[in-house]
């Protein structure tokens, strides 16, 4: 009898960890994520085949799915399978971090920008690597090397999935409808001359071209990458001696991509060749086209001599996009005389693939979006001239220097370093052009400036501009007369410009590596080195990719890393819907991209895994099971209390 009490406490003592377990179930019916625990009663020790009680043998979690709630909420998320989110306390005081697990996906932005749960406790996974301007930025600003408000226009941008990691490639420009020039007509006729309609059309054609580039990398972006070429195709027309091409009634014309170009004859030879130039540049958009001289070369020339040549370089600048030319023609009267495709002096276009396409593309877009500065000195500005506007009126001689910005060093550099390079002098009665010819020898063979600029002589001026290599930076050129009335002399400030729209481009390519240790997610991209302004639109994707919206660019900026057991009840419950790892569940294990895990369900939360019929049922049941261990006991008492009475 003494037996059935004990056995009898131990059935109320089971019972009523049962009922506590079953009142914390009920009590979390509508806690986000939380999940239902259930006892687990077992046997106590049996003598002579008789048992002693029952007893808790545990308290387990029940890991099913539960449903899902759609919120609206962007930052709120429900995970659907197995797995859960890592969160490290960073606020606890001791200067030491402790991870935490959860399924409760009701997340927010903390106070310094990372991704938090209600605790505050951050959000981990594969954070965006650092941004590195010289490698990561392609920028014709070296100022600038973040999006700022200045970049108004979106050129395109995409999210590109790599085995190991995911890049986001972005790229903007500033609005080059304000910025945008038409070139001087009167300096460079026949030199790729363009208006300012003509820039924009140059710039919107590569714009597509760029998009479809990058649309072709994010498809196979582990492919192989090869450089496009830019197609540059001559044409030859019979030439001024021929005499064809003399009167108002006569013309010239060519067919690029199936459509006629006419130019009639205006004034001369030379200046109707340099018409139909300028013409083609203008209509047909990512088309330059040059006069140039008759030598093997082909050099780009506005020289009367060369003009009269009748070639014509047509060169394209989007690289890899072909153009067909025929039907190269001279017509006088009735007379048709045909021209050629120096197809063997040309150079075919090349597509190219992956990246290496979409860097050439990007180049040619910059290049058009910004463009080589040109000062332009006219013979007047360099020379008082006699009225016959071919002879000096005095001695002269200049010194020539030069500020320019200077990639390698990340700084403005004056050169020569040595000292101005002195120019001339030139004598009184010395032709102007053969002075300024002079002065491109000289320029172009000063081993500093060289390198940086290139001089010429267009139309009979002085353009000096800035190389191919280094298109987007600006210099600043001082040309002090060392003898004569001129003093210091300034760029032709009609004249002079930029080749491009005068505008600024900025790629920018981040990543996310999810080979490297997980930390803290980062929501600000202000902070992480994207943009001057610090928010813009959440999202999740299924694969817990975190993109950030602004500006029509999505931008991955983290993944959340989610952690996965080998035994996931033998996590260890601390409150505030948070798990910690013991040795019964193991360490946690995180897949590549999440590969294995659950899939993340944006603007939704798991609700309780709690099921409030269930638990009333049980509330009944172990009731029921309470009071028949207490009717035990209490007839284990009467018996005990009958058989004391016998011995009085």
């Amino acid at each position: 009898m003494i037996g059935a009490l004990w056995t009898g406490i131990s059935g109320l003592a089971s019972h009523q960890a049962a009922l506590d377990n079953e009142a914390n179930n009920i009590a979390n019916v509508n806690t986000i994520g939380y999940k239902a625990t259930r006892i687990a009663f077992a046997d106590q020790v049996y003598q002579n085949r008789i048992g002693k009680g029952s007893k808790v043998l545990d308290a387990e979690k029940i890991y099913e799915q539960a449903s899902t709630k759609k919120t609206g909420v962007s930052y709120d998320i429900a995970l659907k399978g197995d797995g859960f989110i890592t969160v490290t306390d960073r606020n606890n005081g001791g200067g030491t971090s402790e991870t935490y697990y959860t399924r409760a996906g009701n997340l927010r932005m903390g106070d310094n920008g990372t991704l938090q749960d209600a605790n505050g406790n951050e959000v981990q996974g594969w954070v965006l690597s650092s941004i590195d301007p010289d490698a990561d930025v392609v920028t014709t600003n070296p100022n600038i090397t973040i999006f700022t408000s200045d970049y108004t226009k979106l050129v395109s941008s995409r999210i590109i999935n790599h085995g190991t990691y995911i890049e986001t490639i972005a790229a903007k420009t500033t609005d080059y409808n304000n910025t945008a020039k038409g070139d001087s007509h009167q300096i460079f006729a026949g030199a790729g001359y363009n208006t300012e309609s003509g820039k924009i059309s140059d710039i919107q054609e590569l714009q597509k071209a760029y998009a479809a580039a990058l649309q072709k990398y994010q498809e196979d972006p582990d492919g192989a990458s090869a450089t496009s070429v830019a197609q540059v195709t001559y044409i030859d027309f019979e030439d001024k001696a021929a005499g064809h091409l003399a009167d108002d009634n006569d013309f010239i014309s060519v067919y690029i991509n199936n459509k006629r170009y006419t130019q009639q004859f205006d004034t001369s030879y030379e200046n109707t060749m340099k018409k139909l130039a300028d013409k083609l540049t203008e209509a047909i958009p990512g088309i330059k086209v040059y006069t140039v001289d008759a030598t093997a070369a082909h050099n780009e020339s506005t020289a009367d001599a060369d003009v009269a040549s009748g070639v014509l370089k047509i060169e394209s600048l989007i690289p890899g996009q072909p153009f067909i030319v025929s039907n190269v023609l001279t017509t006088s009267g009735q007379t048709e005389i045909n021209g050629t495709v120096l197809t063997s002096d040309g150079v075919a276009a090349v597509e190219g693939s992956g990246l290496g396409a979409l860097e050439s593309i990007r180049d040619a877009l910059s290049e058009a979006v910004s463009g080589k500065q040109r000062d332009v000195f006219l013979p007047s500005d360099l020379f008082t001239l006699t009225p016959s506007t071919t002879t000096l009126s005095a001695d002269a001689g200049f010194d020539y220097r030069v500020t320019i910005w200077d990639n390698d060093a990340k700084q403005n550099v004056t050169i020569p370093t040595a000292g101005p390079l002195t120019l001339g002098p030139y004598l009184t009665g010395t032709d102007a052009l053969t002075n300024m010819a002079d002065i491109v020898t000289q320029i172009n063979g000063d081993p500093e400036l060289s390198l940086y600029l290139n001089a010429s002589i267009v139309n009979n001026a002085l353009v000096i501009e800035t190389k191919d290599s280094n298109f987007d930076v600006e210099f600043s050129g001082v040309l002090d007369e060392t003898s004569g009335p001129l003093g210091l002399i300034e760029k032709n400030a009609t004249h002079s410009g930029r080749e491009g729209a005068g505008a600024e481009f900025i790629e920018m390519v981040t990543k996310i590596d999810q080979t490297s240790s997980k930390d803290s997610l980062q929501l600000r991209l202000d902070t992480l080195g994207i943009s001057d302004t610090a928010f813009g639109d959440f999202s999740v994707d299924s694969n817990g990719v975190i993109t950030i919206r602004q500006d029509g660019v999505d931008y991955a900026i983290g993944q959340i890393s989610i952690a996965m057991f080998n035994n996931n009840r033998g996590l260890e419950s601390i409150g505030n819907n948070l798990l910690r790892k013991t040795n019964e569940s193991g360490d946690p294990i995180y897949s590549l991209n999440n590969a294995k895990a659950a899939d993340v369900e944006n603007k939704y939360v798991e609700l309780s895994g709690a099921d409030l019929s269930k638990s009333l049922v049980n509330l009944m049941v172990f009731q029921r099971g309470f009071e028949a261990n207490a009717k035990s006991i209490t007839t284990s008492d009467e018996l005990l209390n009958t058989l004391i009475n016998l011995k009085r």
